[in-house]
């Protein structure tokens, strides 16, 4: 109750009581009494109209507000869609192409849409895949092939009204899972090349150990026979797994490597003392070439892994001739490179050489060789920063050469991420 409405009681009290005990004024004093509701009603009019001016205004503001904000949200959404790395595409009722983004046109090479029917459009797996989201509209999520590429598809329909169920259109977007296939084909590739690696090894050691149960503490020929045969196999088993942990711990998410001062020359020759014997065997001369004098700050494992690869390999694939070992120093780079006069590589093959299990010549290398070694390699080189080349002739030799950098920009004993 207002201020204005208690007043026009009181004075309407007052007028009664007036008039009852003096009834000569009563007209007047109801005269003044309606003058005074006239006027306390045209005040509250006035009251009411501005108030009513003010909370308009308020509302106009608000809503003006809203629709700005929407405008803002509708252009930052429209960027965000337009600017988006995965391609999307809005297809209406009617089943013409309302929207594509620029991810979409330039990832389908297919620049006008806009307006045409999507069947007059797309081919293939796209047709089929479009038409699904479309015809049933219902949420769709499938892997698909196309154009050689593999997507995650995912598909949403558009109603105006949800109760009703009113349908308006599709809204279809594409992640590239290529790579993520490619990892996955991969991953189940190397599991099934590890079943076939161990199981040529694991079925000559079992058919050693039948042989020997039953004939082999007969003869004694036959015992040592076989007992090479288990040795062999088991050594071999065990390089595999070896190399199998070696890179499983290479893929890692974080990898130590130990940098520190190194004498080149003396972890060379480590390395050509152990295999001398084994090049002796084949007539093979292993020699080496240095021209660093300093000591260089390098991670000891790498390069021992590097040199035991590359010149295993180059022993396994010659006959005869020379391997030659060179190391240099050029500015900040580390260069370490092996030679050999062996089969070679076919150049259709050097593509090839540091994939998993991959072997050129099996014949040479079934009995010795897990496959593995370059892959290895390959991988702890990139982890030091550096590159790995190979220059082959088939019949003439090859030649792996690998560069890593001098003291790299991390501390001692880091991890390398």
């Amino acid at each position: 109750m207002t201020n204005n409405s208690i007043k026009v009681l009181v004075l309407g009290f007052i007028a009664l009581l007036l008039t009852y005990f003096n009834k000569a004024y009563s007209i007047l004093i109801m005269l003044v009494l309606i003058l005074i509701y006239v006027v306390n009603a045209y005040q509250l009019e006035k009251h009411y109209q501005r108030m009513g001016r003010f909370m308009q205004r308020e509302r106009d503001n608000e809503l003006k507000e809203v629709e700005i904000e929407n405008k803002y949200h509708e252009k930052i959404l429209s960027q965000l869609i337009r600017s988006m790395n995965l391609p999307m595409l809005f297809v209406d009722k009617e089943g013409k192409i309302a929207f594509t983004n620029q991810s979409f046109r330039k990832g389908f090479e297919i620049p006008h849409l806009k307006g045409r029917y999507y069947k007059d459009i797309f081919v293939g797996e796209m047709l089929d895949l479009v038409e699904q989201c479309y015809v049933f509209e219902r949420p769709l999520s499938t892997v698909v092939k196309i154009q050689s590429r593999y997507y995650q598809v995912e598909s949403s329909p558009v109603f105006s009204d949800h109760e009703k169920l009113i349908f308006d259109g599709t809204i279809v977007l594409f992640t590239d899972v290529s790579k993520m296939k490619e990892i996955e084909d991969m991953q189940k590739q190397f599991l099934s090349d590890v079943s076939h690696e161990l199981k040529t090894p694991m079925s000559a050691i079992i058919g050693s150990v039948e042989i020997l149960k039953r004939d082999g503490m007969e003869s004694p020929e036959i015992f040592n026979e076989f007992m090479d045969i288990l040795l062999k196999e088991s050594y071999r088993m065990q390089n595999i797994i070896n190399d199998i942990l070696e890179l499983s711990r290479l893929d890692q998410t974080k990898v130590s490597l130990d940098y520190q001062e190194l004498d080149v020359k003396a972890v060379v020759k480590e390395s050509m003392d152990l295999f001398e014997p084994l090049a002796k065997e084949k007539h093979l001369s292993l020699i080496y070439h240095n021209q660093i004098k300093e000591p260089l700050i390098l991670d000891y494992s790498t390069i021992k892994m590097i040199l035991s690869n590359f010149i295993s390999n180059a022993i396994k694939y010659s006959n005869e001739g020379i391997i030659t070992i060179k190391t240099k120093k050029a500015d900040d780079t580390f260069i370490l490179s092996v030679q050999d006069e062996g089969i070679g590589i076919p150049k259709n093959k050097l593509n090839y050489i540091y994939d998993r299990f991959y072997q050129v010549d099996k014949s040479r290398s079934s009995k010795i060789s897990t496959g593995l070694g370059l892959s290895i390699v390959k991988k702890i080189v990139e982890l030091n920063q550096g590159t790995i080349d190979v220059e082959s002739s088939a019949g003439i030799g090859s030649t792996f050469t690998v560069k890593l950098p001098i003291n790299p920009k991390v501390s001692h004993n880091d991890d390398i991420i």
